[in-house]
């Protein structure tokens, strides 16, 4: 018996259709615009900034403090709730995309952070 392998999640990058995809998401760089099967989800600034970085990198888990930095940016004193609050808002616009509940693609990782995985 051959041990099973995971399958690595993976973003997929079309630099010539300026598209970062995974699963049925779909996140345009240079318009600024998200899809999830199809449909356009409309997100605040901080909300797209966030899904920016998850989808980089799906898997991997990033804490509160890494996502202020990354997104708020250093030395400017944001709550680290605050994180919370925008991640919520993330996957609640992301789960109303279409008609059928969706999988939450969203994993909280308790005591570590966050991190984009399969639904």
């Amino acid at each position: 018996h051959y041990p099973l392998r995971r399958q690595r999640q993976m973003c997929i990058r079309d630099r010539m259709n300026d598209v970062l995809e995974f699963e049925d998401l779909q996140l345009f760089p240079s318009r600024m615009e998200v899809f999830r099967g199809g449909v356009r989800v409309a997100l605040g600034p901080k909300e797209y900034q966030l899904l920016s970085i998850l989808i980089e990198r799906p898997g991997q888990v990033f804490s509160r403090s890494q996502l202020l930095d990354l997104v708020w940016g250093h030395g400017v004193y944001v709550e680290e709730r605050t994180v919370d609050v925008h991640l919520s808002r993330l996957r609640k616009a992301l789960d109303q995309a279409a008609d059928a509940p969706l999988p939450n693609l969203i994993r909280t990782v308790r005591g570590s952070g966050y991190a984009l995985q399969s639904g």
